[in-house]
């Protein structure tokens, strides 16, 4: 049997669906697990960056006498040394309005960002190369510093020369008859949002090791990343090095949330200065150098309106997007990764709206670039469109969950006004679910006594739908051209046991156990029997990187459809061995068995044997392997859903709130494993809480980033973890392995509206309401004492006409 490129063959289901202890957890809980930091080369040398200590400035003069005059110091090098290699990394979303930016590896004449790398010291050891960094002189001229996005959009003081307007990314659109809606309704709410600037802070920090052998000329590049793969392919359009003699590893990796789903300087200077040197040479950041030069996240001013007729039913959304891009774009994924997500992905969320309209704006200023942190864009938008609809309900006296009702789509397939086509989804179901699990009437009872005692309560819920599984389907949905490519190799060795190879790496979503749970349902092997090697080297399969909740997706479907080939050939020489046709053989448990003659049965070792080394055994024209790689990819989009539902109480006195519980709803289809869904719903919830609550990138006027360490930025712990209720939803999708969604974004996307809602319900006991996160006791405490109000959103016809370009058309756009 043959499938195309994005078909899947099926999957009978026995350890899919079952709670399988992870296998990856117990080298990694005991201190087995092989990190970068782990990982030592004979005669390795070390390197430290001399960083920007002005937000911007013209450098006037270096002097590194001093810092290479240090014993054990064997290289220095400044920005003029590398731009002989490489004049830096370009960057470039396609969407109509998205200005190329290019990155330089190293300020060579004008730093832009305090964190900006000046120089880089290679040293015997990374205490000698921090020494000689602190000697390096250097002399700086003032030049003016750009902070604001709301100021540094409407142009005046330059940020970044490349981009003299200030402007990385401007465009808009607009689907359906957005004005007659606006113009007839009987209630028009609006607000004005402002997610703070958050980091994604990964246990592990980034780094990198590169070694290059000048006899063979060949590269390896140990990194800590979600995109070997594309590390790789920049390695050869940046510096030269020929694809076929790199390799880049991705060992065990600490967490990366998207952070590592960048190229970053560093991995691209690290590789010049081991052939320049011709020895090892390592880099590891630590948590300093993460928080000011690791890519930040999140932060955008979103103006959103809905148009509502008497009954709260909404006929039109328009919403301005505006991130703090910072001084660059970071590449690939650029700044339109918050704004033009925020808008653009899903303008209407899960509410059958008939007509969206929107802005999307990248401001260029003098900060750390922005990039992708886990439900990139999906996380604004769901903030401002879930928020709003509760600033809604207050206004027309409805329930948070009666609001969505009136307004959820309930009936698919469906199509958005964008054209997009929704196949199925659980939408209404979520919402009904929540509101049972809360029990909304006994929490309005007990919210009431409360307060009588000085007690206050709040109650936020939050939905969400997100496009599942990032792949080609997806990206031409939204009106790209973008193509992914994935492999899986599987291979059958002649005792039965199995090597899965992805080229999806892993950074802790438990991908060795979920393709191992895949790869023994279609097999018909034990668990035990597979080994999995999640993306590890650049030798192996191919990947387009762990990001936007493709894991079990995208690779799942490489690994199903090659291991179906294998079991084809299994399958071929047992019917040929029991003497039986091809179509009565079943493979399950270890065994190969005959569906019409019980007795004609092998263990599914021997099998493997006789296909390998028994001639006898095998059929005419048998092709002497059990090995196949195959690749897959969404032909059409996929969207998971789901919902979250929090319980919060406010000190009144001191500002503080405290998340009482959390219940969440999910669909993302079939679940691999339940464990590692709700592990995933975990994690993700309370990052939200962290960047909610906590969480906050902090600028000075000068532009020096004040929250460098965890003292100061401050993220959630266990003590701040709330008590979960979760409970799933199974709508399996059309045309994945299994019926399987992705779903590793899901908890970030759709839990800081679900704390703001919560807070805000809280707050109005005082008639007050926040739109700015994190909701600090500071913020908290002063709206309860009506010191500050939110800002008003910007006039629409002016957000519009800002925008200056004809309205986009997205079958234009592309993402490089």
């Amino acid at each position: 049997m043959k499938f195309q490129h994005h078909e899947s063959p099926p999957i009978t289901r026995k350890l899919i669906g079952q709670r399988v202890l992870r296998s990856e957890d117990v080298r990694l809980v005991t201190g087995r697990g092989h990190y970068l930091a782990d990982i030592s080369l004979p005669g390795q040398l070390h390197a430290s960056f001399v960083r920007s200590p002005a937000a911007h400035a013209r450098i006037a003069a270096i002097d590194l006498s001093e810092a290479v005059a240090v014993p054990g110091v064997h290289l220095v090098w400044t920005g003029h040394d590398v731009e002989e290699f490489c004049s830096g990394i370009e960057a470039q979303f396609t969407a109509e309005g998205c200005e190329l930016i290019t990155m330089p590896l190293m300020a060579r004449d004008v730093v832009r960002y305090v964190g900006e790398p000046i120089a880089v010291v290679i040293a015997d050891s990374r205490a000698i190369a921090e020494d000689a960094c602190d000697l390096v002189s250097i002399d700086f001229d003032d030049l003016e510093v750009v902070l604001d996005p709301r100021e540094s959009i409407e142009g005046g003081s330059v940020a970044n020369g490349e981009r003299p307007d200030n402007v990385g990314l401007r465009g808009r659109a607009s689907f359906g008859d957005v004005d007659t809606a606006f113009d007839t309704a009987e209630h028009v709410v609006s607000a004005l949002f402002h997610p703070g600037r958050v980091s994604a802070s990964p246990m592990e920090t980034r780094g990198c090791l590169a070694s290059f052998d000048w006899s063979t000329q060949k590269l390896k590049l140990w990194t800590s990343t979600q995109m070997p793969h594309y590390v790789k392919l920049c390695l050869g359009l940046y510096l030269g090095f020929s694809e076929a003699r790199c390799e880049v590893l991705s060992p065990d990796t600490g967490g990366g949330f998207g952070q590592k789903a960048h190229i970053y300087p560093e991995e691209l200077i690290m590789p010049l200065v081991s052939r320049e040197l011709g020895t090892p040479v390592k880099w590891v950041e630590d948590r300093r150098e993460n928080l000011l030069a690791g890519a930040h996240a999140h932060e955008q001013y979103v103006t959103i309106s809905y148009a509502l007729d008497a009954n709260g039913r909404i006929s039109a959304v328009r919403t301005h997007a505006l991130v703090d891009g910072g001084a660059y774009h970071a590449p690939p994924q650029t700044m339109a990764v918050e704004s033009w997500c925020t808008v653009a992905v899903t303008p209407t969320g899960v509410y059958d709206i008939p007509a969206a309209e929107y802005v999307y704006e990248g401001a260029v200023t003098n900060k750390c670039p922005v990039g992708a942190y886990r439900g990139v864009g999906y996380m604004a938008g769901t903030l401002a469109r879930e928020c709003l609809i509760d600033d809604a309900a207050r206004t027309l006296g409805l329930s948070p969950f009666e609001i969505r009702r009136r307004n959820v789509v309930r009936d698919f397939p469906w199509v958005n006004p964008q054209g997009i086509a929704y196949e199925e989804g659980s939408w209404a179901r979520c919402i009904d679910k929540l509101e049972e699990m809360v029990d909304y009437p006994a929490f309005l009872a007990r919210q009431a006594e409360a307060r009588e005692r000085g007690v206050y309560l709040g109650l936020g819920i939050s939905v969400f739908v997100e496009s599942s599984g990032e792949s080609t389907g997806m990206i031409q949905a939204h009106g790209m051209n973008e193509t992914y490519h994935d492999t899986a190799t599987v291979k059958m060795d002649p005792t039965g046991s199995v090597l899965v190879t992805t080229g999806i790496n892993s950074q802790g979503q438990g991908q060795e156990t979920t393709i191992a749970q895949i790869a023994s349902d279609v097999l018909g092997v034990p668990f035990e029997a597979i080994t999995v090697d999640a993306g590890t080297s650049t030798k192996g399969a191919y990947g387009s990187g762990t990001v936007g909740s493709r894991g079990a997706v995208i690779a799942g479907g490489c690994v199903n459809r090659a291991a179906a080939e294998v079991r084809e050939q299994l399958s071929t020489v047992a019917a040929h061995m029991l003497g039986v046709a091809r179509e009565d053989i079943e493979l399950s448990d270890g065994q190969v068995t005959s569906r019409s003659d019980p007795e004609a049965k092998m263990e599914i070792a021997d099998v493997a044997m006789a296909a390998h080394y028994d001639s006898n055994a095998w059929p005419d024209g048998f092709d002497t392997r059990l090995e196949a790689t195959r690749a897959w990819d969404t032909s059409r989009p996929m969207f998971s859903n789901g919902g979250h539902a929090m319980i919060v109480e406010l000190d009144p006195e001191t500002g503080i709130i405290d998340v009482e519980r959390v219940y969440s709803v999910e669909d993302c289809g079939v679940m691999i494993n339940p464990m590692i869904v709700e592990g995933q719903i975990r994690g993700g919830v309370v990052q939200g809480i962290g960047l909610s609550l906590l969480e906050q990138l902090v600028y000075d006027n000068a532009g020096n980033l004040t929250t460098t360490s965890f003292l100061d930025y401050q993220v959630p712990t266990m003590d701040v973890s709330p008590p979960f209720e979760i409970q799933h939803v199974e709508t399996p999708s059309a045309i994945s392995a299994a019926g399987i969604k992705g779903m590793g974004e899901s908890g970030l996307i759709a839990a800081p509206a679900a704390v703001l809602n919560a807070v805000n319900d809280a707050l109005s006991a005082f008639g007050a309401t926040l739109h700015e996160l994190p909701a600090t006791p500071e913020r908290v405490f002063n709206a309860i004492q009506g010191i500050t109000t939110p800002e008003d959103p910007q006039p629409w016809r002016q957000l519009w006409d800002r925008a200056g370009i004809a309205a986009a058309d997205p079958g234009d756009a592309t993402v490089v």
